[in-house]
């Protein structure tokens, strides 16, 4: 398999010279096309800061990452923001939906940005929508819908357009554990129908465990990783947890 995202050295380090903050250091780890990984660690363990660089909304301050065979740190801002448009799907824990559209017009937003929208467009909505079970909700508003219905509906928007990769931040920070577990089930539909190659930030035990592999930070640096391998499912959970438990300084969600 083709790998979609390879980092080598990447160091973030903010401040000043009298005030050196390093938020990652040496961080070198890959990602192969159809793979499902999370990311997880303590707060403050650099996490979300890792997510920003993959997502092209910073850069480090030195190191190289590649997505797609692409070396996003030397883009400058006209082509990053194209690769953005056409590489990336984004799945927040706010949803990030516009209450002025619907949910059909939400999920279509990424082809109407790139001049992509066309018949088969149409097509494409329903056939998503109706695999991750909202396609009675389509002409709806977000404001009409659930939190789990507005979160599926994200990661509709996000596969839309066929990114290379889907980034998640904390995807089921806001939903209650039955949505949680819809959601969570959907990510894996696009994973195994739809080859999506998905990398998940996340403190939730529970969700690391649909994944293939998870990658442990601490203090900046990769900690360790655990993969899935042919295991079931509760197995990998007991593993997360032990794991999380070992390295301690944080709080985490057991479901």
């Amino acid at each position: 398999m083709d790998i979609v995202v390879q980092t080598t050295g990447i160091r973030k380090v903010y401040g000043t010279k009298s005030n050196l903050i390093t938020v990652l250091e040496d961080i070198d780890f890959a990602v192969q096309e159809g793979e499902f990984v999370a990311i997880m660690g303590p707060s403050g363990a650099g996490k979300t800061t890792l997510l920003n660089i993959l997502a092209t909304i910073d850069k480090p301050t030195s190191g190289s990452v590649r997505i797609n065979g692409t070396e996003i740190t030397s883009l400058s801002d006209e082509p990053l923001s194209e690769f953005r448009r056409s590489k990336l799907g984004f799945i927040f824990q706010d949803y990030n939906l516009l209450d002025s559209l619907t949910i059909r017009e939400n999920i279509m937003l990424p082809m109407t940005f790139s001049n992509k929208y066309d018949v088969s467009t149409d097509l494409r909505v329903n056939e998503i929508a109706g695999k991750l079970g909202i396609g009675a909700i389509l002409d709806r508003y977000p404001y009409e819908t659930s939190g789990g219905q507005k979160q599926r509906a994200a990661a509709a928007r996000a596969i839309i357009h066929n990114p290379t990769l889907v980034l998640a931040d904390e995807p089921t920070g806001a939903l209650d554990s039955k949505a949680s577990m819809d959601l969570l089930s959907a990510f894996q539909l696009m994973n195994n129908e739809y080859g999506t190659t998905i990398l998940m930030v996340t403190h939730d035990a529970f969700a690391a465990s649909y994944c293939d592999r998870v990658l442990f930070m601490k203090d900046g640096r990769l900690f360790t990783e655990i993969v899935k391998g042919d295991k079931d499912r509760k197995w990998f959970f007991d593993r997360l947890v032990m794991t999380l438990s070992n390295l301690g300084g944080g709080s985490y969600d057991i479901i």
